[in-house]
């Protein structure tokens, strides 16, 4: 070996401005999600709707690092044509006020019609000055010394109320797909209090022609809505606060049951979160998840965007849930009210309530809308929870790794370098001396060692299945992980394609780095074999040692250690079956059974 060999440089973290931007895009989504959720208690709690807008737009448009946001409604202008009127403003310190005269600032749509297309299909639309027009007439559009704007549109009911416009008059700042989605959110919120506003004053006409059961409704209704305001803010369970939501659904509207449904997106499946039936909480007597791929419900609801009313006398079973229109004939139901929960332009769940009765006027209730935002918004709020643990994971594991890396690894290969110089020595290339033997076991251990290191770097990469598959990255962790002399690793399952997701067989990689780490450092086997075989209707991936095994109930070992919990709830979060077999003296055996995407 040549002793004159530079250390290896270490090499930068491909991922680290990746994560970096990640990490960004979620606070900024953060920071507006918490925005919305404030301004919509403002706006439940204020007086007088209009006059607090510009509070709410102050709140939300310092979230989004804009110092300029207005909102547009819509008019009919004096000719029949559709117009945008500017009815409401907030700017930031030392930036100009366009908001004089509200007719002034009318925008009529035809004039931009590629535009108002996006919008009205529920898009929200980025760009920057002088990209629609090169002279004044695009003013009330575009703003004053606007730089870059973000427009995203209002919708109550499925009905276009207007938009809401984000100026950046100081800068020209990009806005990603996932600021813009959560932007159309806090525009939703403010739609939902000009609707609200507009509902109170169809009540106090209402009440000027003797009708005061709505008014006492709308109080009840802000009540609710008020309660599960507060409820969510220091809610941090989502099944519970969801299990409130359709309890007090089902209360309000007289539903003999309900469920709430979400799309678990790591599992790709539709998963029932909450149930109820006579005004409890309780399990669903039908199946509590539905792949989404192939099934009935995605291709009758995952499109969905507006209230549906499903007769349960019409209704096709394989339709509907599996089991549920059973359940629903069983119980006597009559109807039910599908109310999808739509964040941008994607549908994340839904809720469901069952009547005894002809429900078809709970699909128009407003405070059916105000629920299914606030369960919108809860769920939204636990997956940017979910995301920023998640990056923030990546973020240690690329920092530990490199660590690693350029720490015990690079040690390692110097020990090695400098034991190559001390062969040279005479006294150590005579066979058999003391000295000879010394030197070698030292060798092998810091062989050992860097194997170990190399094999923790790899464990901590992100992207070894998204480039290369599940076999070839099994098959070379077999061959990382034998060292000659000591422990053979083996790899079989060959030819097979699994049709698993990304991040499934991502999952489960990472769970057989863990099971082959723990045998070669705790079992003591000569041989360690990875298995991947077709059990129809399964993939079956397994990782067995001839080792020591365990003295105590392999159970017992998953709770108390760290690496058998972390497969555990690895196997578990992609809707995986973990078991652990082990013998004293006979070896020890970990698998992970896994549900054959649908075709």
């Amino acid at each position: 070996m040549n002793a004159n060999l530079a250390p290896l440089q270490a090499s930068p973290a491909p991922c680290t401005e990746e994560l970096t931007r990640i990490n960004e895009s979620l606070q900024a989504r953060e920071r507006l999600l918490t925005a919305s959720a404030k301004a919509s208690r403002m706006l439940l709690e204020a007086a007088d709707v209009r006059a607090a807008i510009p509070g709410v737009l102050g709140l939300i448009g310092e979230a989004a690092h804009v110092d300029r946001v207005n909102v547009m409604e819509t008019r009919t202008g004096p000719g029949g044509e559709p117009l945008l009127v500017t009815v409401n403003e907030w700017t930031a310190d030392g930036v100009a006020a366009r908001l004089h005269d509200a007719t002034a600032w009318a925008c009529s749509e035809p004039h931009f019609a590629g535009m108002f297309t996006e919008l009205r299909a529920g898009r929200g639309v980025c760009f920057a000055k002088g990209a629609l027009c090169s002279d004044d007439s695009c003013s009330a559009i575009e703003g004053v010394d606007t730089k870059t704007k973000a427009i995203v549109p209002i919708f109550v009911g499925g009905d276009f109320m207007g938009v809401v416009g984000f100026d950046n008059t100081r800068q020209h700042r990009a806005i990603e797909s996932s600021e813009l989605a959560a932007l159309e959110n806090a525009a939703g919120v403010i739609g939902a209090a000009l609707h609200r506003e507009r509902l109170l004053e169809d009540v106090r006409r209402e009440r000027e022609h003797a009708a005061e059961e709505r008014v006492a409704e709308l109080a009840k209704a802000n009540a609710v809505i008020r309660g599960n305001l507060e409820r969510l803010a220091g809610e941090t369970d989502l099944h519970s606060f969801m299990g409130h939501i359709l309890l007090e659904a089902a209360r309000q509207f007289d539903a003999v049951s309900g469920a709430v449904v979400v799309l678990k997106d790591s599992a790709q499946v539709w998963r029932i979160i909450a149930h109820a039936r006579e005004g409890k909480l309780q399990p669903p007597p039908f199946p509590t998840s539905v792949p989404v791929e192939g099934s009935a419900v995605s291709t009758k609801f995952a499109s969905l965007r507006e209230p549906q009313y499903v007769e349960v006398a019409k209704a096709e079973a394989e339709e509907m849930w599996p089991g549920v229109l059973a359940f629903h004939r069983s119980e006597g139901a009559v109807g039910s009210v599908v109310y999808p929960l739509v964040f941008g332009a994607r549908n994340v769940g839904f809720m469901i309530l069952s009547f005894q009765r002809e429900a078809r006027d709970v699909t128009t209730s407003g405070l059916l809308v105000a629920l299914a935002h606030q369960a919108t918004l809860a769920v939204q709020l636990t997956r940017l929870a979910y995301s920023a643990k998640e990056a923030a994971v990546l973020t240690e594991r690329t920092r530990i790794g490199q660590e690693i890396h350029d720490g015990l690894a690079q040690a390692f290969t110097g020990i090695l370098m400098q034991l190559g110089a001390v062969e040279e020595f005479p006294s150590c290339k005579k066979r058999g001396s003391e000295l000879a033997l010394t030197h070698s076991r030292i060798r092998a251990l810091a062989r050992d060692g860097l194997a170990e290191a190399r094999r923790s770097v790899m464990g901590f990469r992100l992207d070894q299945t998204r480039r290369a598959g599940l076999e070839l990255a099994l098959r070379q962790l077999a061959d990382r992980s034998t060292v000659p002399g000591g422990v053979t690793c083996t790899f079989d399952g060959g030819g097979i394609t699994t049709g698993l997701r990304p991040e499934h067989e991502h999952e489960l990689l990472r769970i057989a780095q863990e099971a082959v780490s723990n045998a070669v450092r705790h079992a003591q086997p000569h041989t360690v074999r990875i298995t991947m075989a077709d059990d129809t209707p399964h993939w079956v991936l397994a990782v067995a040692d001839d080792g020591v095994g365990m003295e105590q109930r392999p159970e017992l070992y998953a709770r108390q250690g760290f690496g058998l919990s972390s497969m555990r709830q690895r196997a578990g979060a992609i809707g995986g079956e973990w078991q652990i077999d082990s013998q004293p003296g006979v070896g020890t055996r970990i698998s992970v059974r896994l549900l054959k995407p649908v075709s």
